[in-house]
């Protein structure tokens, strides 16, 4: 009997993990010896990546390792029109937000990113959902990222653009922009609206 092939490792993934393991091991190990290996384990974890990325290196951060949180806003207006931004460094479209920042609680992330994305002044409805970004078709990157999507609805100001964004407008459901692959995605549109129609529907997560 011929043995199956075997799958091809998930590179993306285990270079996570190992900097995960080496930056454990560097933030609660004592033994000064273990450290050194686990130093070394945080250099190796880069090399996966090196083979898309040659100079690619992680940076070390302090602590356990954790995935990053992007915040997402859907916004629409009176005419069930969906905001979105364009995007200064791609040029491409997509639902305003961005990194979470520090000392800020997510729905707050929200209401910042569509003020200063957008212009629009915001408060928060509800969570629309809290998904895993690797499984919502996005191509992959280097970070572990979740992705919190909030339904908003507008308390005033008005469009305008920032050093991040080169465009802001409300949208139709049959008259999309060209999105960014990276930051948002159609089913992340549609599932919008939906709650946008029926609020009461549950939050969507994996």
């Amino acid at each position: 009997m011929i043995p199956s092939t075997p799958a091809s490792p998930d590179w993306i993934a285990l270079s996570r993990e190992l900097k995960s393991i080496a930056e454990a091991g560097l933030r609660y190990g004592e033994n000064a010896y273990d450290r050194e290996r686990y130093a070394r384990i945080h250099e190796l974890a880069s090399l996966p990546m090196q083979a898309a990325v040659p100079d690619f290196k992680w940076p070390q951060e302090f602590g356990y390792a954790t995935p990053k949180v992007d915040v997402r806003a859907a916004v629409f207006d009176e005419q069930d029109r969906i905001l979105l931004v364009q995007e200064a460094s791609t040029g491409e479209w997509t639902l305003p937000g961005g990194w979470a920042d520090l000392n800020v609680s997510p729905g707050e992330n929200a209401v910042k990113e569509v003020r200063e994305e957008s212009g629009i002044e915001v408060e928060v409805v509800k969570l629309i959902a809290c998904w895993d970004k690797d499984k919502q078709g996005h191509p992959r990157q280097p970070e572990h990222v979740y992705k919190l999507v909030f339904l908003c609805q507008i308390t005033g100001g008005k469009l305008a653009t920032s050093h991040e964004t080169t465009g802001a407008d409300f949208f139709s459901i049959d008259n999309l922009p060209p999105l960014c692959p990276h930051r948002a995605a159609r089913h992340y549109i549609d599932l919008a609206w939906k709650h946008s129609a029926s609020p009461s529907l549950p939050t969507e997560f994996d």
